[in-house]
């Protein structure tokens, strides 16, 4: 069977309404929107939200399939939000959607087998043509339950919303200044509470937001370049927001992701694949958290460890998100996050061991950054509004990072890289920025 459903609210909350119609996937064209149906649904739900409408939608589209005996079914929903919450990517918040989701998984439980995906709206005029004509027509929704095909096209044509008019989706905003990516919502947020605080700052033509469909068809795109065995830095062209890079380490224990970047494609996500995936995701600050949830879910939620002191910071939770605690924490066999502090309080550094061909390496984010004399490094508690770090907290990154062994440090943009010596150039620069205090 396949199913194609969806809900309907006038405000929201509103008078609300569930739409289905249910094909069956044996048929010809059965992916055709227009196939004609075996069953459909048209019930007003009183005052709910979209949400509620959406999810109860699916459910009793599920359930009619259970009764008809359909052994497999495929949801087909232009609610992009409502298939990642069943595919478990993305989490079910608010209580009564639980109550909804956890009847969903329990009713397909009963199938062989089901999938869910994502179409828009053009493709789901049926189903959304019948929510309207419940809220619009009860009576005549009440007569589609013993209708034919034909006739049930010809009540939908009758009450349902125009098909050649869409109703918005829910977008992850993105803040075109940082590159931070936000939760579903169907208006961009009012803020970027991370521009707004003093360590960054709100593009010069004021808050600006995009999408990844927007960067993609901007024509952004990301390469990938081997830095050195085992370490591929990650760029997107032209850049965007910040213009950091991402640095994939390999290991054979799995590979880590350090800091992130905002575009994230199928090309992307196949080239990453071919190199053996990400097992785990580490970042060193809050400016570079970007589509840290889009990127998780992209390689099966991985874990994305984030040091706890930096969790007010996080805009964008999702089912990878690990927070932890202390100095340090080993991630994987020899990869090793460090909380230097400094920028931020959960600042935190990655020591690689086995890079540099087992001398080891470090890889930075802002609190430590090598500037264009790349035998030398600098420390700051904002760069972009030049605002110098404490000296207690330049003291404290030497003192953490002393019992790590590391030959190179790799910084934040691409071509930042001091390539020997890296304690000895922490240490100097570490001298030379206190004697300028």
């Amino acid at each position: 069977m396949l199913i194609r459903a969806d809900g309907a609210a006038r405000g929201n909350p509103g008078p609300a309404s569930a739409g289905a119609v249910l094909i069956d996937a044996d048929q010809p064209g059965a992916n055709d929107p227009a196939a004609p149906p075996v069953a459909v649904i048209a019930q007003p739900l009183g005052i709910r939200t979209n949400n509620y409408a959406e999810w109860t939608a699916v459910v009793l589209a599920l359930e009619r399939a259970a009764e008809m005996g359909a052994v497999e079914v495929e949801l087909v929903l232009d609610s992009k939000l409502v298939v990642e919450q069943l595919m478990g990517r993305w989490r079910v918040k608010e209580p009564t959607l639980i109550r909804l989701h956890r009847q969903a998984l329990s009713t397909l439980s009963r199938f062989t087998r089901w999938t869910a995906r994502h179409e828009g709206r053009a493709s789901n005029v049926a189903a959304d043509a019948l929510a309207n004509l419940a809220l619009d027509d009860p009576a005549a929704a009440g007569r589609t339950e013993a209708a034919s095909g034909r006739e049930v096209q010809a009540l939908w044509s009758k009450g349902g919303s125009d098909p050649g008019t869409t109703d918005p989706e829910p977008e992850a905003w993105i803040c075109a200044t940082c590159g931070v990516q936000y939760p579903l919502s169907l208006e961009p947020p009012v803020a970027c509470p991370i521009c707004e605080d003093d360590r960054q700052y709100v593009g010069w033509d004021g808050q600006r937001w995009t999408t990844m469909a927007q960067l993609v068809a901007a024509g952004h795109r990301n390469h990938l370049t081997e830095e050195e065995p085992g370490l591929v830095s990650i760029g997107t062209e032209p850049t965007f927001a910040i213009g950091q890079r991402a640095l994939l380490v390999r290991t054979p224990a799995g590979n880590v992701l350090w800091d992130c970047i905002t575009l994230l494609d199928p090309a992307t996500v196949a080239r990453v694949r071919e190199l053996g995936g990400i097992a785990a995701i580490a970042i060193s600050h809050p400016h570079f958290y970007d589509a840290m949830t889009s990127w998780s879910a992209a390689f099966g939620d991985c874990p994305v460890f984030i040091h706890a002191a930096d969790a007010e910071w996080v805009q964008y939770p999702g089912p990878g998100l690990r927070l932890w605690e202390g100095d340090s924490k080993e991630i994987l066999p020899g990869v090793t996050l460090i909380n230097t502090g400094g920028h931020f309080p959960g600042s935190t550094v990655l020591h690689w061991a086995g890079g540099a061909g087992g001398r080891g390496v470090l890889l930075t984010g802002d609190s430590i950054t090598v500037v264009q004399d790349r035998h030398w490094v600098s420390f700051m508690y904002s760069f972009p509004n030049l605002i110098p770090l404490a000296d207690a907290q330049v003291r404290r990154i030497v003192e953490v990072l002393r019992p790590f062994r590391y030959e190179r440090i790799y910084s934040l943009w691409e071509g930042r890289v001091t390539s020997t010596d890296g304690p000895g150039a922490l240490q100097r620069s570490a001298e030379r920025y206190l004697s300028h205090r």
